[in-house]
């Protein structure tokens, strides 16, 4: 099996990009997802130069940040952001141009930093709203990227793809990661699993409320007995290259 460790929220902060460039260069993270329009991008694109054996997708977000594109008052709060996650989910009355715009708008601009797209995800599975999930598999499909499946197991390209979520809250440990990756073993030929590695900043504790357990995150992923239980375990770290 193949392994892809992805790591959320590029871009979030600064301690964010610093800890998903340390879990690069010393742990088995290979790919990330960059949000567009966020605070700390300038400083995302640049390590991203500095390290381009890093692969590069679009975190979509539709619960967090000011939009990227014009017009789209159905997305957004009284404050000019983008509802709340809790708001999101409950509304089933988005507009579908609205919606498409402005996903369309952060890809847009993501191709404008000139990094080459590796594949789509979404900020707090956003891209899973059932009137989301259809706009952006279309646009994952045009821009000729894979997008993160949801809980069930995908063929792309022929290659059956699952995506896992466990590795997140308390229960971080280099043990509960590789129980995760046994447990998939042999039920398809790539996973990903979701990760959030951080050096803990201020940036980080005005953004979010999952703050320390990153901290945990870039422990375990750095841990260099990671790499030879992989090993051992015949799995190869690899990156959403592996499926085109």
């Amino acid at each position: 099996m193949q392994l892809i460790v992805n790591a959320d929220d590029f871009g979030l902060s600064e301690g964010v990009n610093r800890g998903i460039i340390e879990a690069f260069q010393r742990g088995i993270v290979r790919s990330t997802t960059l949000m567009v329009g966020m605070p700390a991008v300038p400083h995302a694109v640049e390590l991203s130069r500095q390290n381009p054996a890093l692969k590069v997708g679009v975190h979509l977000r539709l619960t967090a940040g000011f939009p990227e594109a014009s017009s789209v008052p159905g997305l957004l709060g009284s404050d000019g952001q983008f509802q709340h996650q809790g708001l999101f989910w409950d509304n089933q009355s988005m507009n579908s141009e609205e919606i498409e715009r402005e996903l369309r708008a952060q890809i847009e601009n993501f191709l404008a930093y000139d990094i080459p797209l590796s594949h789509l995800d979404g900020h707090h599975h956003c891209h899973r709203h059932p009137q989301v999930a259809p706009i952006a598999n279309k646009l994952a499909e045009e821009y000729g990227v894979p997008i993160r499946p949801c809980h069930e197991p995908v063929l792309y390209n022929g290659t059956r793809l699952s995506f896992s979520d466990a590795f997140y809250g308390d229960q971080l440990s280099m043990d509960h990661l590789l129980e995760i990756v046994g447990r998939h073993k042999d039920q398809t030929q790539v996973l990903e699993i979701m990760s959030h590695p951080a050096i803990v900043d201020k940036g980080l504790g005005s953004a979010s409320s999952y703050t320390q357990a990153r901290a945990e995150e870039l422990k375990v992923l750095t841990d260099p007995l990671l790499k030879k239980a992989l090993q051992s375990m015949g799995v190869a770290i690899t990156d959403y290259g592996c499926l085109k």
